[in-house]
């Protein structure tokens, strides 16, 4: 699904209620068939393994004093994952996005724009959800680097089943990614 609309129209706000898995002020917000208003804090914890974010802007997102693999293994380790299992999943996923498993002893600060968005990417995918939030995920980057990460989204969704909330300003970029869209104005 895909929530398009201009600055200001209320698209990261509706973005942040969902992620934050909290009782709206108005209305009701299901995840997964769940009513988020009714999550104690354990179910609460639970779902959100199965929501993962991509956000706008990979430099942010990713914290530079840590390499790629602990930015990708973050998650895992989190939520009970053994040291070998983290390093079976961070190889995977590293391959999964188009980089090198070398690449994991690397930090943020040495890859492109592009290159830190597939790390993004690698991270959400890490406890394999079944949904990504993604934050205009190709706005900060080249024209060129968006169609390859439009691309790869595309073939992440065909692989493993996933179901994307994709937000954007971008009609030409939803286009590719929504089965349906959603069009806000004025919040």
């Amino acid at each position: 699904m895909g929530i398009v609309g201009e600055s200001g129209s209320g698209k990261s706000t509706t973005l942040n209620q969902i992620l934050e898995l909290t009782k709206p002020e108005a209305g009701s917000i299901e995840i997964l068939g769940t009513d988020v208003a009714v999550l104690d804090a354990a179910a609460r914890r639970r779902l959100r393994t199965e929501l993962q974010v991509v956000f706008q802007d990979p430099v942010a997102s990713l914290d530079p004093r840590l390499p790629v693999y602990d930015v990708i293994a973050e998650p895992l380790r989190a939520n009970g994952f053994h040291r070998h299992e983290c390093e079976e999943r961070v190889a995977e996923l590293l391959a999964v996005v188009g980089l090198d498993h070398s690449d994991a002893s690397r930090y943020p600060a040495e890859f492109s724009g592009g290159q830190k968005q597939r790390i993004g990417i690698a991270r959400a995918l890490a406890l394999q959800p079944k949904i990504l939030a993604l934050d205009e995920p190709v706005s900060a980057l080249d024209v060129s680097i968006q169609a390859g990460i439009v691309n790869l989204l595309l073939d992440l969704q065909r692989r493993f089943g996933l179901s994307y909330l994709f937000v954007s300003h971008d009609l030409s970029v939803v286009k590719h990614l929504a089965h349906r869209v959603a069009v806000m104005y004025r919040g």
